[in-house]
């Protein structure tokens, strides 16, 4: 978080823990500049060990109960993409999720591109496709190539 957005950024969800009648620890934070500094979703697992790295005592258990509390507060949001386990990324503009079933690579994808889909879902079956834990199973261009 070297710049003054990022900064600026890290106070407000700072601030919207506070507001939501939480405390602001230094693992908190820690975990939030992991989030806001590293592109990407990433796995509880692997948000462990970016966080022990900085600071060894924190149990992973400590990881989980953070993470569920920052989602509560919508400052961070989960994805469930395929077989892998869930990922967390901050929360952001609604964008759906296209992961590659050989490689697992995941791709953000701006929402528009699923609109025919998310509107016929509603219109044929009344279902409400959630923005958030949207992803769609397939094969990147990368591995496609490969195929070939």
């Amino acid at each position: 978080m070297q710049d003054g957005a990022a900064s600026g950024d890290l106070e407000e969800a700072l601030a919207a823990i506070r507001s939501a009648g939480g405390r602001v620890t230094s693992t908190k934070r820690l975990l939030l500049e992991i989030l806001s500094r590293e592109e990407g979703h990433r796995t509880t697992d692997e948000l462990t060990a970016a966080v022990q790295a900085e600071s060894p005592d924190v149990a992973a258990s400590t990881i989980y109960r953070i993470l569920e509390e920052l989602e509560r507060i919508g400052l961070v949001e989960h994805s469930h993409a395929g077989k892998g386990p869930a990922t967390y990324h901050l929360r952001s503009a609604a964008h759906g999720h296209l992961v590659c079933q050989v490689c697992g690579s995941m791709t953000e994808a701006d929402l528009a591109l699923f609109s025919a889909l998310v509107a016929g879902a509603d219109d044929e079956f009344g279902f409400a496709v959630d923005p958030h834990h949207f992803a769609v199973l397939g094969v990147c261009r990368s591995c496609r190539s490969l195929e070939a």
